[in-house]
C-alpha cells in the first residue's frame, strides 16, 4: 500500500505501536513515528497531557520536529525505536487488552447467575490503583498465589461446562503460582 504513495520530502508520520519506522522509507525522505501509548474509544475523552508518547524518526531534525509536536500534546515523551515499540505494544496487549477480555469473561459468569458486573468495579479499581505503588507481582492476590488447592479445584469444577475457560484458568493459575513457589 505505501509503495504507491509518495510524499517526497514532506514529514510523514505513522502512529502504530507494531509497525516499524522503515515502512515509510519509500513514502517520504522525512518520516517518523508518533505513537501514543493509550487505548482509545469513541465514547471516551482522554487527557493527552499524561499519555506517554513514543517518538522515532529517520533523522535528528525530524526527531526534534516530532518531539515538538509530542510536547504540545503530552508531558511524557519517550524516544523509542521500532524494536522497543514492538515490545511496548506487546506489553500493552497484556496490560490492557487481555485484562479487558478477562472482564468480559467475568461479566458473562456474573450475568449467567443474575449478578451485575458493577459489583466488581471497586475491586478492579483497587487492583489498578495498587500497582501504582508496588510491582504487579507484589500486588498479586488470590487462590493461585496462596496455593489454595481447595479453592482452585472448586473453581475448576465450576468451569466444567466451559472447557476453554477451564484451560485458561488452569494455565493462568499455574503461571501465577510460579511467582510464589511454596
Amino acid at each position: 500500500m505505501t509503495s504507491h504513495l509518495s510524499l517526497k520530502n514532506k514529514l510523514t508520520v505513522h502512529t502504530s505501536g507494531s509497525i516499524p519506522l522503515e515502512i515509510l522509507n519509500k513514502v517520504s525522505e522525512n518520516h517518523g513515528v508518533l505513537y501514543p501509548l493509550q487505548t482509545f474509544s469513541k465514547s471516551r475523552e482522554v487527557d493527552f497531557s499524561n499519555i506517554p508518547i513514543c517518538v522515532e524518526a529517520n533523522s535528528a531534525e525530524n526527531l526534534e520536529k516530532l518531539k515538538s509536536v509530542a510536547k504540545a500534546l503530552s508531558n511524557n515523551i519517550y524516544e523509542v525505536d521500532s524494536e522497543q515499540r514492538k515490545v511496548l505494544h506487546l506489553a500493552a496487549v497484556f496490560a490492557c487488552n487481555f485484562p479487558n477480555f478477562m472482564y468480559t469473561i467475568a461479566d458473562k459468569i456474573l450475568r449467567d447467575s443474575d449478578i451485575d458486573f458493577d459489583i466488581l468495579r471497586p475491586l478492579i479499581k483497587e487492583t489498578a490503583e495498587k500497582i501504582q505503588d508496588v510491582k504487579p507481582a507484589e500486588a498479586q492476590t488470590g487462590p493461585a498465589i496462596r496455593n489454595d488447592e481447595k479453592i482452585l479445584s472448586g473453581h475448576m469444577e465450576m468451569l466444567n461446562d466451559f472447557p476453554q475457560l477451564k484451560e485458561l484458568y488452569k494455565l493462568i493459575s499455574a503461571e501465577i503460582k510460579k511467582i510464589n513457589p511454596k
